[in-house]
């Protein structure tokens, strides 16, 4: 009988000198130090036939174009290639990117990648990928899905008024004015175990990484937010590394997410996981197979690249030009920039007005990955979860390509539902549900 082997590897991608974080738009400078630090870790699965490359990167996301870079450099490197790559972020908003970003201030605007730590990263994410590789052996998957509600909330509040959204970032102080809307509060474990004790940990959960979102809160040192104290907590009792892959947590944040909430989150996740040891179950199953499909989709915002350019440059000039920094026809010009920017972002991105997104699905043993480039709201999750209880959605995954909400959302208005937050036209997330719900059926039946 065919049986899986595993391998993991990790490696510290905190960098060693001050580099721009990716996350909040307001940042005015590069980092300044370090409150935790940063990871990348690789879980490489094997059947004989089949390879498989789990990544879990403590960024933000990596951008479609840099995944294919990234895919690329590890078939060279490895031989293995997408689809059997999958590439996560857990969407701290205190770590650097690969790609280029946005700076609100129009002194910064845009913020290129550092070179030097893009080329560390690959450097480690390629041996990291080889020592997961060079390390599999024979183990089995032990699998507990534990509801953990007491931490996380869904920021688009309902008025009960007129059943429209109104985004609270934080827990409002009186809740009695709205209707929460549902978040997916499962967290979700893989623990792989040989005769030698557990090796490695896989973690799933649903809640934005925004704790200490404030200027006086750390803002400008690095962190993994509270998955680091998550799995701080599980490696320290079972002396194994663990990975954490984000959720459906579009619009699940924090309850609280002030002070030292990153270690109290990141403790329940991670004590829940430890106390939970009577409710693993084996999964007998050795399947292991990746795939994906194709979804073409049109963006939200129509330009072309030249206007674009010229019409960002413009907006930006007036905007320096303008020697007194206050007034109301300052902050017009300022938000005339920070538009214009914004379209010239997704000029850059998507030139042609059209995408083509990669829906990917990993199967290891029972549990199907289903990986979106998305912030994914959390309704999608749920719903793929209630029909496919094995199935288990990573977001930020192949891609960082803005939220994907439901086409309903847009009449209820609020941030995740606006041609700011989202990349591609209405309709976009209903289309990948409805291909996401048919593929697991199929592999199901199969």
């Amino acid at each position: 009988m065919t049986k899986l082997e595993f391998g993991m590897a990790t490696r510290d991608i905190t960098p060693r000198y001050p580099v721009w974080a990716h996350g909040y738009a307001n940042r005015t400078s590069p980092s300044s130090g370090v409150r935790e630090s940063l990871s990348l870790g690789c879980l490489a699965a094997s059947n004989g036939e089949n390879q498989i490359l789990i990544f879990a990167l403590d960024m933000i996301g990596v951008q479609s174009d840099v995944c294919e870079e990234l895919y690329t450099l590890l078939k060279q490197e490895t031989g293995v290639g997408y689809p059997n790559i999958l590439i996560s972020g857990s969407h701290t908003h205190f770590a650097p990117a690969l790609h280029e970003t946005t700076s609100s201030e129009p002194e910064i605007a845009f913020v290129d990648p550092n070179p030097s730590y893009v080329n560390e990263f690959k450097q480690k994410m390629t041996e990291a990928a080889k020592e997961a590789l060079d390390n599999l052996h024979p183990m089995s998957i032990e699998t507990a899905r534990l509801p953990v509600p007491q931490v996380l909330f869904n920021r688009r509040t309902v008025r009960k008024s007129d059943g429209m959204v109104e985004m609270n970032l934080l827990y409002p102080n009186d809740p009695t004015p709205y209707t929460f809307s549902p978040v997916d509060d499962e967290l979700t474990v893989l623990r792989l175990a040989n005769e030698d004790g557990y090796q490695s940990v896989l973690l799933n959960f649903s809640c934005h990484p925004v704790t200490g979102c404030s200027p006086d809160e750390d803002y400008y040192r690095f962190s993994a937010d509270y998955p680091y104290y998550a799995r701080k907590t599980i490696s320290q009792a079972w002396q194994c590394p663990v990975l954490f892959t984000l959720g459906a947590a579009g619009d699940a944040v924090p309850i609280n997410r002030r002070g030292d909430c990153r270690e109290q989150i990141g403790g329940i996740l991670g004590q829940t996981t430890i106390l939970a040891e009577r409710l693993f179950q084996k999964d007998m199953s050795t399947s292991l197979s990746a795939d994906s499909i194709v979804v073409e989709t049109e963006t939200i915002v129509k330009t072309d690249l030249e206007t674009a350019e010229a019409e960002y440059k413009s907006a930006r000039q007036k905007v320096l030009e303008k020697s007194k920094k206050t007034g109301e026809t300052y902050h017009q010009l300022r938000n005339k920039f920070r538009d214009k920017m914004m379209v010239c972002s997704r000029a850059r991105q998507y030139p042609t007005n059209k995408a083509r997104i990669n829906i990917q699905f990993i199967q290891v043993g029972q549990t199907i990955f289903v990986g979106l480039p998305f912030e994914v709201l959390a309704e999608i999750g749920l719903k793929m979860k209630q029909q496919f209880p094995n199935s288990l959605l990573v977001s930020c995954c192949g891609g960082y390509q803005g939220y994907l909400p439901l086409a309903y959302e847009y009449d209820r208005v609020g941030y995740e539902a606006t041609s700011s937050s989202t990349h591609f036209v209405a309709g976009t997330a209903d289309r990948i549900l409805e291909l996401i719900l048919e593929r697991l059926e199929e592999d199901t039946i199969t």
